[in-house]
């Protein structure tokens, strides 16, 4: 076995672990699958947690989110869901270009004909292999040339069948890539959902091979195996191969203990290193997508999740109780004109209407028709400086610290047919949940990013000077990813 197979085998492994370990905690921040977009409390197919929603008052998606142990990575509640994301991303990164040098090598060496099967008879010897480990038969040596017929078979499907599944199950999950390229989910039956759950099912695929062929390997020819494993020949002695057998494990161990503790206590730091690396590749591989996807009355979700209670302040109360007639939009920074508009103007101008589906990061969707004004419309009167490369969203809510809700996003994003102010859900003015008087709707974004409870709108050439000048709250306090593309 060249070194080469070894390495990358080695790499693959660490990046399995992490990716599932971050899987899950992702996965606990919503912890209901489906088969369907439409996602509600009664249609999922699997749900994991004892959480009951109240139904005589109000709760958010926030409220679903499961606590989980450090086993997971990181580990905890919703306040380490971002840098679970971060991890993930990381991780995928990683095992798609350690992927791509072993596909590269087994195909350009002509070694993948020793891995995918050339003929049918593989499959009977393959159930006939099964048969005999499941009665405790062990084969004999000669039958492994490199491998018998199931280890051909279950090694084919884990090197060539499950990573492109999961990649293309990770891209269907991407509002970016799927309202660039709508009929991509037709893969998938058009539902995004549908792919959540097949690349939950492909996790779990990945955990039990890696319990079954860890067990395997440990009881059948462990000697020959761990040679094979560690130095791609049995022509070394067994103290050398077990020693580097045993620290690798060792090397793995301890890795995954380092960065789970770094990572519950050095947040920042950890989220500053991994964003470093991911926001230039999240955007050089999403950022230039335009939304095109939009949906038909019929599509429309008889139920939309509400994410984040609305504000406390005394000024927004105020303001709600009076049905908004005094608010204003106040738009700034680095612009031509300022701007005070009332609800009333904003309604006067060309009005743009939507049918889109919402994609939260939490693993949640929902479609929904949104009626509003463009954004471009925004900076046609109000005429941005050219060196005003981030438009800031500026929210009425503050948290229990008195830290205020924001997000920044590129000004260019705003140029998009689809990033509008809405005024409107599904033809009637916009309730109180779900944004009212005015929120974003920004396609190519995850839903996090479109500010709710507009207050004022800032252009600026840094958001550096705001909040912890990560890009917004939940960058600033969850860690999240500022480019939310994924």
């Amino acid at each position: 076995m060249p070194l080469v197979i070894v390495v990358t085998h080695f790499i693959n492994f660490i990046c399995i672990l992490l990716l599932i370990r971050s899987g899950l905690h992702i996965l606990a921040d919503h912890p209901l699958l489906y088969w369907t977009d439409h996602t509600r409390r009664d249609n999922y197919w699997l749900k994991f947690g004892k959480k009951k929603m109240p139904e005589d008052k109000l709760w958010t998606a926030h409220d679903e989110a499961e606590h989980i142990g450090h086993w997971a990575l990181p580990g905890g509640a919703h306040h380490e869901f971002g840098m679970a994301r971060n991890w993930h991303f990381a991780a995928a990164a990683l095992w798609v270009v350690t992927g791509a040098v072993y596909w590269g090598y087994m195909f350009a060496t002509g070694a993948w004909q020793r891995l995918i099967p050339t003929s049918w008879s593989i499959f009977p010897q393959a159930w006939h292999d099964f048969i005999g480990y499941a009665t405790l038969h062990i084969p004999p040596l000669t039958a492994f040339h490199p491998y018998d017929a199931l280890q051909q078979l279950t090694y084919t499907g884990v090197a060539f069948v499950l990573p492109p599944l999961m990649i293309l199950t990770a891209l269907a999950m991407s509002p970016a890539f799927t309202n660039r390229f709508p009929r991509y989910t037709l893969l998938f039956g058009g539902r995004r959902q549908a792919a959540r759950s097949l690349h939950f099912i492909g996790m779990l695929l990945f955990s039990a091979f890696l319990i079954i062929h860890v067990v395997l390997v440990s009881l059948v020819y462990f000697s020959r195996n761990v040679r094979l494993i560690t130095f791609g020949t049995v022509h070394v002695r067994l103290g050398a191969a077990l020693t580097v057998f045993c620290s690798a494990l060792l090397f793995v161990l301890i890795f995954n203990i380092v960065i789970t503790y770094f990572t519950l206590n050095h947040r920042v730091g950890v989220r500053k290193l991994l964003a470093s690396m991911l926001n230039p590749l999240l955007h050089t591989v999403f950022g230039w997508m335009v939304p095109r996807k939009t949906y038909k009355r019929s599509d429309i979700s008889p139920f939309f999740r509400v994410n984040g209670y609305p504000p406390e302040t005394e000024t927004f109360k105020r303001l709600a109780a009076d049905d908004f007639k005094d608010w204003r939009l106040h738009i700034g920074g680095m612009v031509g004109h300022e701007l005070n508009l009332t609800l009333d103007e904003l309604r006067a101008m060309p009005r743009q209407e939507q049918i889109t589906k919402h994609i939260c990061i939490q693993g949640w969707s929902a479609i929904g028709e949104w009626g509003g004004v463009q954004m471009r419309e925004i900076m046609a009167r109000c005429q941005p400086d050219k060196r005003a490369k981030y438009v800031v969203f500026h929210a009425y809510d503050v948290d229990g610290n008195g830290k205020p809700f924001y997000e920044a996003l590129r000004t260019s994003d705003m140029h998009d047919r689809l990033s509008i102010l809405a005024y409107e859900m599904n033809w009637k003015p916009l309730n109180l949940e779900h944004g009212a008087p005015l929120r974003l709707r920004c396609e190519r974004k995850l839903g996090y990013k479109m500010v709710k409870y507009i207050r004022s709108i800032e252009f600026v050439d840094s958001f550096e000077h705001i909040g912890e000048g990560r890009g917004g709250y939940r960058e600033d306090n969850v860690m999240f990813d500022w480019e939310a593309s994924i």
